[in-house]
């Protein structure tokens, strides 16, 4: 046999030297954990060196995250060594428990100080929710130690908005000086918190300064809407919209700027057509408590239209009437006014007629003057008001009284304790 002729010791010295060399081509011998399956720590056959897995500390198990969160921070406590080599860590992040699809894998980080290491690792793709597994493990020099345990962690949906749209006043509108601004609510995609709005208006184009600014949580229905607490000069002026998510921490760009002239309302410069010659001098007692524009009417209501403190009624024919609804109109930069319907007491307040039929109904000959046929549009601001007695044809009048004017747009909502809604889309659509 050849181990005899080799001599005893020469064959014991080959039989270390063969073992040796199978010790360094699988130089790691594996201790189980005993609990998850996944060994907890290997020892090197040559060198003796034990490495323990680390320990994952955040993200917790099942932790959630909002998109907005990310980047996430990866913490393990730190792997125990026997060796003197510096360790490193590998992190890895994988859409299956399994790890077969890993989305995300960082070696060589250098252990951190304090027991713990922290990778900030690149945020994970949207837009939808989904669930994530990360684990680590750590190297000393060629060898590798065990894999933590897999653990589970998720990522929200990502919140998207879209751009503001504006909505009224219409570009190239006249308005009053404390005009009311809508913006169509934005698009959203995801769980999305509050949406704020931030009105801007401004003398320039390029908003270098700007005159007013507003802040306004969304309101419900499809659009949100801001009266201007800043009384604006006559003149022109532009505006635009942004809206944020601040609990997303989201903001979008600017809406398209539009663009409004402020003609400010003094009844006593307007032009008066088929109402009493003094109409402009008489008191204001009452006031407009709401305004609601329908297809088919617009209902105006005021405070001294029923009760003790009602308006004296007047002779019209062989009964009587209360007062008289009126409008007020911007034409070619000036104002222009008539109260036109007449209410008897108790009179049905949809008796105002249709809104898309003013230019025909209200004002259909030529007593009144520059309104002959006009048609108010869609959003563009008129004066609503209400005058006691008959004021047609400088009717019979016994108080002469009239009730505040409030500018609103055409279409809209209008009330004294809530202030003003634009016309909603779809609603009454007037043409001139």
């Amino acid at each position: 046999m050849k181990l005899k002729s080799l001599g005893i010791w020469s064959a014991l010295a080959l039989l270390v030297a063969t073992t040796t060399a199978c010790q360094k081509a699988s130089p790691t011998r594996p201790s189980d954990d005993g609990a998850s399956g996944t060994s907890s720590s290997v020892t090197d056959a040559v060198t003796g060196v034990t490495l323990t897995s680390p320990t994952l500390v955040t993200p917790t198990v099942n932790q959630q995250f909002k998109f907005v969160e990310q980047p996430v921070t990866l913490t393990v406590k730190n792997a125990v060594s026997t060796g003197t080599v510096a360790l490193t860590y590998l992190f890895e992040v994988s859409t299956d428990a399994g790890f077969a699809t890993k989305v995300y894998t960082k070696d060589g980080v250098a252990e951190g100080a304090g027991g713990q290491t922290s990778l900030k690792i690149d945020a994970l793709p949207g837009p939808l929710a989904k669930t994530y597994f990360w684990r680590a493990r750590v190297t000393s020099g060629t060898l590798a130690g065990p894999y933590a345990s897999g653990r589970a962690f998720g990522i929200g949906a990502q919140v998207i908005l879209g751009t503001p749209s504006l909505a009224s006043p219409a570009s190239g509108s006249t308005v009053g000086g404390q005009p009311t601004l809508s913006v169509n609510n934005v698009t959203k995609t995801g769980p999305a918190g509050q949406v704020i709005y931030r009105f801007e208006v401004s003398t320039s184009s390029s908003f270098a300064s700007l005159t007013s600014v507003a802040t306004v949580a969304e309101q419900g229905g499809s659009t949100t809407s801001t009266t201007l607490t800043t009384s604006l000069g006559n003149g022109a002026y532009f505006w635009r919209v942004q809206a944020s998510d601040p609990s997303n921490a989201i903001t979008t760009g600017f809406s398209s700027a539009g663009s409004f002239t402020v003609q400010l309302f003094d009844i006593t410069k307007a032009n008066i057509w088929n109402n009493p010659p003094d109409f402009k001098n008489w008191a204001q007692t009452a006031t407009i408590t709401d305004v609601v524009f329908l297809d088919n009417a617009f209902v105006v209501d005021f405070d001294r239209r029923e009760g003790p403190g009602r308006w004296p009624d007047v002779g019209f024919g062989t009964g009587s009437l209360e007062y008289t609804l009126g409008m007020c109109v911007n034409i070619r930069g000036a104002w222009n006014c008539s109260a036109t319907i007449q209410f008897w007491y108790g009179r049905d307040l949809e008796a105002s007629g249709r809104p898309d039929e003013i230019g025909i109904n209200w004002w259909y000959d030529p007593r009144w003057g520059d309104l002959l046929g006009y048609q108010p549009a869609y959003g563009e601001t008129v004066g609503i008001y209400v005058a006691a007695g008959n004021l047609r044809d400088s009717g019979n009048v016994i108080a002469k009284e009239r009730s505040n004017v409030v500018l609103m747009p055409f279409g809209g909502v209008y009330s004294s304790s809530r202030g003003i809604t634009a016309a909603s889309s779809g609603r009454t659509s007037g043409k001139r």
